[in-house]
């Protein structure tokens, strides 16, 4: 399979896994037990963000530097962290230490992304700003709002640069 395929693949998976994260934001946390079904959906959104991160990386890679593939690893081991039922390992919480890994992860990213200027530059302000709010709000204890707020900017950005990939000419005409 051509380059250029699997490239427009991981895009198309990183808006799949957008619009799926993006409605999964609104979906309430409090006295909540997931059920099989959740768990599935859930498992599906991490395996299409674990996708689309190796499509996002894959279209810019020449381009976003050192700090830019530390960020895109640290964010794939952070997702690949907490793909399936979230669990501890002793007190560890693998779903803090995943999502803060794949927050850090994408912030770094995101200035790879913003120097690479391959991407809109909404891509890697949605990144940072899902960090700072999501890891803002878990830090103080905030509102649901932070948490619905950081969902929707991770969601959209991985949609943008899923849209930019899937529909980039050059990729098109390569495959």
């Amino acid at each position: 399979m051509p380059t250029a395929t699997l490239i427009r693949l991981g895009g198309l998976a990183a808006i799949l896994a957008g619009v799926l994260r993006v409605g999964t934001s609104f979906i309430p946390y409090s006295n909540f037990k997931p059920g099989v079904a959740l768990e599935l959906l859930y498992l599906i959104i991490d395996v299409l963000i674990l996708l689309g991160l190796l499509g996002v990386y894959a279209y810019q890679n020449e381009v976003v530097g050192r700090w830019g593939f530390l960020g895109f690893l640290l964010a794939l081991i952070g997702t690949a962290t907490i793909v399936g039922p979230d669990g501890k390992i002793g007190v560890v919480e693998m779903y803090v230490v995943g999502s803060l890994m794949i927050s850090i992860g994408l912030s770094l990213l995101a200035f790879g992304t913003w120097k690479a200027d391959r991407l809109p530059r909404t891509v890697p302000l949605l990144w940072v700003m899902s960090m700072v709010v999501g890891v803002g709000g878990y830090l103080i204890g905030g509102p649901t709002v932070t948490f619905v707020i950081a969902g929707l900017a991770f969601g959209l950005a991985f949609i943008v640069a899923g849209v930019k990939i899937w529909t980039d000419s050059a990729l098109r005409v390569a495959t």
